[in-house]
């Protein structure tokens, strides 16, 4: 069995292979707003890559967020065209979970993770994970949007945590000293996204393709020129 993994949640954009035996292969491109320009490139690169025709996939996995509105719908839309056309499952895998198994697959002495992505608006996405005694990545709560204070309020008080961020600036000052903070975007993979669509295909855990939505947790805001116009009146530039 071979599953495709496709990752866009983040400024990552990010394809994967992987396979029975443990066949992995993967390219990202670490870039902003490339995601609808490069994705179908980096798709046929992997192909290439790891020897693997289109017809050969059993599967395609995608990141459903949260993050990025505009990289999760690009991701999806995607993935959602790639299953319709050849007639493959939909797998859809949590954004965060992903993240923190990449990190704990990096480093096999990480027992909790915690990410934080920011959601604008003095927002960000957070999940908390723990490392079971048999190496398993479990979610320790539900994911959520919350404040920077609210989520760091959350990471435990004690014992060793790694914090996963792409806003390494404004979380640094706010969270206790002994805490790893790392940058989020080297965890942001597809070959992970594959990695785990390949456990849940292998559980029959598929998608319905019609309905599959990207999980946003937040509503999106367009700021449209009148917007931006009144908001410029009310500063008084």
């Amino acid at each position: 069995m071979i599953v495709l993994g496709i990752e866009t949640s983040t400024a990552v954009c990010s394809v994967g292979l992987y396979g029975d035996g443990g066949k992995e292969v993967e390219r990202s491109l670490v870039e902003s707003h490339i995601h609808s320009e490069k994705l179908l490139t980096l798709v046929q690169q992997v192909l290439v890559d790891g020897k693997v025709s289109l017809n050969e996939i059993d599967a395609v996995a995608v990141s459903q967020g949260p993050g990025s509105f505009t990289g999760l719908r690009i991701g999806l839309s995607t993935a959602k065209g790639l299953s319709y056309s050849l007639e493959r499952p939909l797998i859809a895998v949590p954004t965060l979970q992903a993240i923190a198994e990449a990190f704990r697959l990096a480093d096999a002495s990480v027992r909790q993770v915690v990410v934080l992505i920011d959601a604008r608006q003095g927002e960000f996405y957070t999940g908390r994970y723990g490392v079971t005694d048999a190496g398993a990545v479990q979610p320790m709560d539900d994911v959520r949007v919350m404040s920077l204070e609210a989520a760091v309020a959350a990471i435990p008080p004690e014992g060793d945590v790694l914090v996963a961020t792409d806003a390494f600036a404004q979380v640094r000052p706010a969270v206790r000293k002994g805490v790893t903070l790392q940058d989020v975007h080297p965890a942001c993979r597809g070959g992970m996204v594959a990695r785990i669509g390949y456990r849940k295909m292998a559980r029959n855990e598929v998608a319905d393709v019609a309905m599959l939505e990207p999980l946003y947790l937040k509503d999106f805001v367009v700021k449209t020129a009148e917007h931006m116009n009144k908001n410029t009146l009310v500063g008084g530039s």
